[in-house]
């Protein structure tokens, strides 16, 4: 009786997460449609950004046509090489001192009110970048993670810097550790 009871209890939660899966994989929303319990809303949501796909004379754009507007080419700022001392542990446990080089670029929006500040305010980026990198650790800029981390911090700090939201991402041309 008990090992049916623990087979049923199983298989119901099997079925629980099977149907809790689904529901992430397709949306909350696909999913209350699919059983019959709220469909209006998002088949509204639908109809309105097919509307909004539609140019003037109402037909849909062609692939590829919308998107040359779209898209507008963002320019960039490149900065000089920055090399600085961060700390790395060595294999006795003692702090040693390693070299980090980066080159960059800074892709930013001349479209929003400020984006003139970037050129004037170089120097103090650089100077703002200088000195988040010179308190790292080598174990800070490991992996994937540590790498999106540092872009992370310096679009905050070129933000912070200067006074916009027009810094729009970091790329990173070389990063070496030695």
């Amino acid at each position: 009786m008990k090992k049916t009871v623990a087979i049923l209890a199983i298989a119901l939660l099997c079925a629980v997460a099977a149907i809790g899966g689904a529901a992430l994989a397709i949306g909350p929303s696909v999913m209350m449609q699919m059983v019959g319990l709220g469909g209006d809303a998002a088949s509204e949501d639908a109809q309105k950004y097919a509307e909004a796909d539609k140019g003037k004379d109402g037909k849909a754009d062609a692939p590829g046509e919308g998107d040359k507007v779209k898209k507008a080419k963002l320019p960039v700022m490149p900065f000089p090489e920055i090399i600085v001392n961060v700390t790395d542990t060595g294999p006795q446990g003692g702090k040693t001192s390693r070299f980090l080089k980066l080159n960059m670029l800074m892709v930013y929006d001349d479209t929003l009110e400020g984006a003139d500040r970037l050129v004037a305010r170089e120097i103090y980026l650089r100077d703002s970048f200088q000195d988040f990198l010179r308190q790292l650790h080598v174990n800070d800029l490991s992996g994937s993670y540590g790498l999106a981390m540092l872009k992370t911090e310096l679009l905050r700090r070129a933000r912070a810097v200067a006074h916009t939201d027009a810094p729009r991402e970091i790329l990173i041309a070389d990063m070496v550790v030695q």
